[in-house]
């Protein structure tokens, strides 16, 4: 199926590539210089623990890119591929009501007329969903941003279900990389996707008071990549999220490394009622 991304185009696909899509180089200027602004076909993984703020900061991105231009956003659809079930309607609302200078309910209603959301309960089902998502592309020429949460979901399950046989276990999240790559190729996205830290290095309490602050380099230097290559292959930007391990902290950390030019930069953030503010 795979072969059909490369048969001549429709009128269609011809028409979506031609009056081309909105680009996200003012997503976040915070998170991303001029430099290293994702450009259409790129792909960004966020990876860390849970309760590292991976999923909010989805939501933070998701609200700049559906908001109207009169209130500071981007005024793009978004396609938003939900794996676990945590995706949260209410809590994008409210990041949404806090960000408009005036809460109204039309304006609101017209910031979720750019969201599409698509859950997802298995590799196989993400891989079929991908297939079917390329009508939608076509025809949604204001669609810019793919985001799937998690892609590491079925990790395990495709562990079991593959045997001892390294092959079956990682067939299927080989597939839907390659179509992803090809995908954001073809129709011009951005995708983010994140990915959960499952091997992480044993916290060391003699690290004394500088600890919080070499926390997000360690867990760089201590990234363990366990998902098949053909998705560490096409990556192009990686951001290393953590958490600061005291109870009262509330403050979140991540190392962004562009992997063109293996630039790392460290950014904090702190997660509020309004959604991610960083410091």
């Amino acid at each position: 199926m795979c072969s059909d991304l490369h048969r001549a185009e429709s009128g269609t696909e011809l028409l979506a590539r031609l009056e081309g899509r909105s680009s996200l180089k003012e997503i976040e200027p915070h998170l991303f210089a001029d430099e290293e602004s994702p450009l259409h076909g790129d792909i960004l993984e966020f990876h860390g623990p849970e309760g590292t703020g991976k999923t909010e900061m989805l939501y933070h991105l998701t609200a700049r890119c559906i908001l109207p231009k009169s209130e500071g956003g981007l005024e793009v659809e978004v396609l938003f591929i939900d794996t676990d079930y945590h995706f949260d309607m209410l809590r994008l609302v409210t990041i949404l009501e806090h960000r408009l200078s005036q809460s109204c309910e039309e304006i609101i209603k017209g910031c979720l007329g750019r969201f599409f959301l698509v859950h997802c309960r298995s590799s196989t089902q993400l891989l079929l969903t991908l297939y079917s998502l390329e009508t939608m592309f076509c025809s949604h020429p204001s669609l810019c941003l793919l985001i799937v949460d998690s892609l590491s979901a079925f990790y395990w399950v495709d562990r079991a279900n593959g045997g001892e046989s390294v092959t079956l276990q990682e067939s299927t999240l080989k597939k839907c990389s390659q179509l992803l790559e090809k995908l954001v190729h073809v129709y011009r996205l951005v995708l983010f996707a994140t990915t959960q830290s499952i091997m992480q290095k044993t916290s060391d309490s003699a690290e004394g008071p500088c600890s919080a602050v070499r926390h997000p380099r360690d867990a760089h230097v201590d990234y363990r990549p366990y998902l098949c290559k053909a998705w560490q292959q096409v990556v192009r930007h990686r951001m290393f999220f953590s958490k600061d391990g005291s109870k009262t902290s509330t403050q979140f950390s991540l190392i962004s490394r562009h992997l063109k030019g293996n630039n790392l930069k460290t950014h904090f953030f702190i997660i509020g009622e309004s959604g991610v503010e960083f410091c």
